[in-house]
């Protein structure tokens, strides 16, 4: 039974959540213990906890909150004992991740109530981010913002304040109450294992441990189809099929591909801005009321210079998330053994082999690199409008040039049929995020970092100028598959 429950948050996730909420915790380990060498203040301990929270709160939600999995199993299968396993397997690594940077951190010097609280308050926010419904993860993935910018007009108490404990154990009981209701109601759903809005984020799991691990950027995401099903009738796409036709082959190709790449009509692209733009709005609002107030004034210019090089980070996040998206949709597409692909081949109007390459790679890069050029206008206007300086302006434009790059190698690896194997597209895209993070942290949070930071530079132009000869290669390679394929509407192997 010991056994069975140290297991059960392994057993319950993929082996892919493992890998990379790995990477997440080893970065919030390194980002804590760089603070304690590099931070000159007394309260490095507490700042030290507070990064690891944020790695503390994707463990709730991506190794504690698949528990209610093997809840719901031993329910199905009635076997009590391996509902109370997944129970007791969430409770201790929790309890283990808590105690053990509190007492680390408390040897240090720091506060260790108060860093206990802060460790509790964020593994448990994950658990009931992971169980809560689909539909009202955005806002409670606001919901801590929102207290911070309401907090300054209620007084609320920050950590090492006096009243933060009292309150921070308030919200700790508070959401454990919500997780243990969201987890009663799931365990007594008649369908506990179906798929939609009002069901648990942790369901989106359940496909993902069928599969043998970690199987390229698509793995373990709904397709086309059960996307469509899955979304409320008001979510639908409202495709434009006016223009479409032999003499259009590109734009007939972007309806069949579907997701970001289709053409929609003016009503439902509005739609599909307004539910991608408005939680951003809402975080931007928060942010620039919560310096408004640390200001002591109205909402001006000096607010948005304050807060450029998080507009910057975002927008560079952004444009990696766009390129995302938009591989793992076709790594779906050539990697599904079925009728859609041969369909595509038959499409009236495509041409010879050579105009089928050219009008597929239009229709599946142009429209991923439009939304990355716009990002990359805004971005550098902000920053040439408030001067800040050469580094951070090169890195925000190397970061979304990096972006593209990693669009249209892995469009023509995976169209030419020579993807990357799964462990090396994680590897990529962990370098480019990582690479990303270090360059405008580096040249946002300190203008003069040319000067003093000289090694520290010349250390991440060298990685910078590797992954993008990687790039060209994976490329160059895709590029040659394409050339030599008959047709490129052929699923790959794996």
């Amino acid at each position: 039974m010991n056994a069975a429950i140290l297991q059960a948050p392994w057993r319950a996730s993929p082996r892919w959540t493992r890998w990379y909420m790995g990477l997440i915790l080893t970065a919030a380990t390194v980002a804590a213990v760089a603070i304690g060498f590099f931070a000159h203040r007394a309260s490095w301990p507490l700042l030290a906890g507070s990064a690891l929270a944020f790695g503390e709160f994707f463990a709730g939600m991506f190794l504690l909150a698949p528990g209610v999995l093997l809840a719901v199993d031993g329910r199905q299968l009635r076997i009590p004992v391996l509902q109370r396993a997944a129970v007791a397997g969430m409770a201790l690594p929790a309890l283990v991740m808590i105690g053990v940077p509190t007492a680390a951190l408390g040897v240090a010097g720091g506060p260790v109530v108060d860093i206990a609280c802060v460790l509790a308050m964020a593994v448990s926010s994950g658990l009931l981010m992971g169980l809560m419904p689909r539909v009202l993860c955005a806002f409670i993935g606001l919901l801590p913002m929102m207290i911070r910018t309401i907090g300054m007009q209620l007084h609320l108490p920050e950590p090492g304040e006096p009243g933060f404990v009292a309150l921070a154990l308030g919200s700790v009981v508070g959401t454990l109450v919500l997780s243990a209701l969201c987890w009663w109601r799931q365990l007594r759903d008649p369908e506990p294992y179906r798929q939609g809005w009002w069901q648990p984020m942790v369901l989106q799991f359940r496909r993902a441990n069928r599969a043998s691990g970690w199987a390229g950027l698509a793995a373990g995401l709904p397709d086309s189809v059960q996307q469509i099903r899955r979304q409320p009738d008001w979510l639908r796409p409202m495709v434009d099929l006016r223009p479409a036709g032999p003499r259009r082959p590109r734009y007939s190709l972007r309806v069949a591909l579907g997701g970001m790449f289709m053409p929609m009509t003016v009503a439902g692209r509005a739609r599909q801005l307004a539910v991608a733009v408005l939680p951003g709005t809402l975080v931007m609002a928060m942010l620039l009321l919560q310096a408004a107030r640390h200001r002591g004034g109205g909402i001006s210019w000096a607010l948005v210079t304050d807060w450029a090089g998080m507009f910057a980070w975002l927008g560079s996040f952004i444009g990696l998330l766009v390129t995302l998206l938009a591989v793992m949709q076709l790594h779906q597409h050539w990697q599904k053994h079925n009728a859609e692909l041969p369909l595509l081949a038959l499409l009236p109007g495509l041409g010879t082999p050579r105009q089928v390459r050219r009008e597929l790679l239009a229709a599946s890069l142009l429209p991923g690199l439009g939304i990355q050029s716009g990002v990359l206008i805004l971005l550098l206007a902000l920053a040439l409008r408030i001067h800040l300086g050469w580094m951070a302006e090169a890195a925000v434009l190397l970061t979304q040039v990096a972006s593209m790059g990693v669009l249209v190698a892995f469009t023509l690896s995976v169209v030419g049929g020579r993807p990357l194997r799964g462990w090396g597209a994680g590897v990529c895209c962990t370098v480019c995020i990582v690479l990303v993070s270090l360059s405008l942290s580096l040249s946002l949070m300190d203008r003069t970092a040319a000067a003093s930071h000289a090694p520290w530079v010349a250390a991440l132009a060298g990685a910078w100028a590797l992954f993008l000869l990687v790039l060209g290669w994976i490329g160059r390679r895709g590029w040659h598959g394409l050339v030599q394929r008959r047709h490129p509407f052929l699923a790959n192997p794996g």
